[in-house]
């Protein structure tokens, strides 16, 4: 460990120092000379023009290096060297910031990988796709309705992880076939499109309780949506009734009436 953040400061120390050369090098080989340049134009008042400029700037850019101009070499050199070290440290920061997500996203996808390992519970369920009927082999809509029955019948228990891209055994598909059937085709068209059925068919309010995140194994998507624990009952609307859900073991069960009412007063 102490290898490796003794590797990490010598490398944050070389960009630091790279960028600070870099600044002292552009404002004394370029912006100390070109400033001269202009400097002799308006002290000289003479009328800017190329063949000026070709005739003028060749000894102010020699005049510049002199020693009698070792003042303002300095000036350069230290607006230079300060703006390398600010250029530096912002560059620093970044490839740290960029370093812990990447060290974030990891350990994340680790979690998910370990999260399929476990399998089916009655906190985590595996769906194959959004929409595309894999045994059909075409679009098939009312798959819809069973992922909104699922986050229903989390929010109404314990809350849970639901995985969208996996079969059964917990083998990855991936969202290529879903992506094709949606207005955008890709990973921000299929969060809409969940939270639009979630707003369409058991309420806007229940949105908040969900986080879609999208992971790349096996080169394919996998959409991981955890899902909170609702305060109170997240009821499914549909065409003709409405319907209460619970999880029961690791599939989710619809109750009657009488059964809702029930489980609803004893929580």
């Amino acid at each position: 460990m102490e290898v490796i953040n003794s590797r990490k400061s010598l490398g944050g120390k070389y960009t630091i120092l790279v960028h600070l050369l870099f600044g002292i090098t552009i404002f004394y080989f370029f912006l100390h000379p070109v400033t001269m340049v202009i400097y002799w134009f308006e002290m000289n008042d003479t009328p800017f023009s190329i063949t000026n400029f070709l005739e003028i700037a060749p000894h102010r850019v020699l005049d510049s290096f002199s020693f009698r101009m070792t003042g303002m070499a300095i000036a350069f050199v230290l607006i230079g060297a300060l703006v390398g070290l600010g250029s530096g440290l912002y560059y620093r920061n970044l490839l740290r910031q960029s370093a812990k997500l990447r060290r974030q996203d990891k350990q994340l996808k680790e979690s998910v990988l370990s999260i399929i390992e476990e399998g089916e519970s009655d906190r985590i369920e595996f769906k194959s796709s959004l929409r595309f009927d894999y045994h059909q082999n075409t679009i098939n809509k009312s798959l819809e309705e069973v992922i909104v029955k699922t986050i229903a019948g989390f929010m109404n228990t314990s809350g849970g992880t639901l995985l969208i891209g996996l079969d059964d055994s917990g083998n990855i598909l991936g969202l290529k076939q879903d992506y094709q059937s949606l207005k955008k085709k890709d990973r921000d068209g299929f969060e809409l499109q969940i939270y639009q059925l979630i707003t369409n068919d058991i309420g806007i309010e229940f949105c908040s309780l969900i986080e879609i995140d999208f992971y790349d194994l096996d080169e394919k998507d996998v959409c991981v949506l955890r899902i909170e624990v609702a305060t109170s009952p997240a009821y499914v609307h549909g065409k003709n009734k409405t319907s209460f859900y619970i999880r029961a073991g690791n599939s989710t069960k619809p109750l009657t009436i009488q059964e809702a009412v029930k489980y609803i007063n004893a929580r």
